[in-house]
């Protein structure tokens, strides 16, 4: 019987914390679905405030992904140290071109450029040395 109370006591406070959390989110103007896994308010909050909005955090991705697709298709036998300082030039200019009040720190091109390339489909040079090995 007293499992039982523990057990419901437990799902009222693990209940009144996540609607805490909630208020916490709105009390603070955030929206979750626009945060895009925490990069547009985490990452790129170099940017100032009338910058930093979704439309402008999706398109900075949006730059970034392309940027690593075109470097990792054209210079597919180069260094990964190569081509991440290539992809990251290429992003610097494509977002100057925006014409942001603040830049973005280089720091959080970099990680965006990591973690762009970290999605990319494995390269058959993986694939390949995997089944030699069997």
């Amino acid at each position: 019987m007293v499992e039982i109370i523990i057990q419901y006591v437990l799902i009222v406070l693990l209940v009144t914390g996540l609607g805490y959390l909630v208020y916490l989110l709105k009390d603070k103007g955030i929206n979750i679905k626009d945060d895009y896994f925490g990069f547009a308010y985490v990452i790129l909050g170099s940017l100032l405030t009338n910058d930093a909005t979704p439309e402008n955090a999706k398109l900075i991705i949006r730059i970034v992904s392309a940027a690593v697709k075109y470097v990792e298709i054209n210079y597919k036998n180069s260094d990964n140290e190569f081509k991440e300082k290539e992809a990251i030039k290429m992003v610097k200019n494509d977002i100057s071109h925006l014409s942001f009040q603040e830049n973005i720190d280089d720091e959080s091109i970099r990680y965006l450029t990591r973690l762009a390339a970290a999605t990319l489909p494995p390269t058959n040079k993986v694939i390949e040395e995997s089944t030699d090995e069997n």
